[in-house]
């Protein structure tokens, strides 16, 4: 791997969403792999609620975890509630 010496550009994730740079839906994944994102670095919390992202870490962890987990489609979880009742 090369290693470069720019320096590590850490922003808020509303910020980074709100960028468009971020390709993924950022709460959602923060939420599923907070701690998996926090090892690997791609994220920093900042106080009680604000999280700071390094985006080229985060995008190494999506590179290396993207295909390790997916989502649950609405129609799974509408059959389950309804298999509840």
């Amino acid at each position: 791997m090369k290693q470069t010496n720019t320096p590590t550009q850490i922003v808020p994730a509303a910020e980074f969403e709100r960028s468009g740079r971020c390709p993924v839906n950022l709460r959602w994944l923060i939420f599923h792999q907070k701690e998996s994102l926090q090892d690997a670095g791609a994220i920093i919390r900042f106080g009680k609620r604000r999280w700071l992202v390094d985006e080229s870490k985060l995008i190494d962890w999506i590179r290396e975890n993207g295909e390790s987990f997916s989502t649950v489609s609405r129609k799974k979880l509408i059959m389950n509630s309804e298999e509840r009742r």
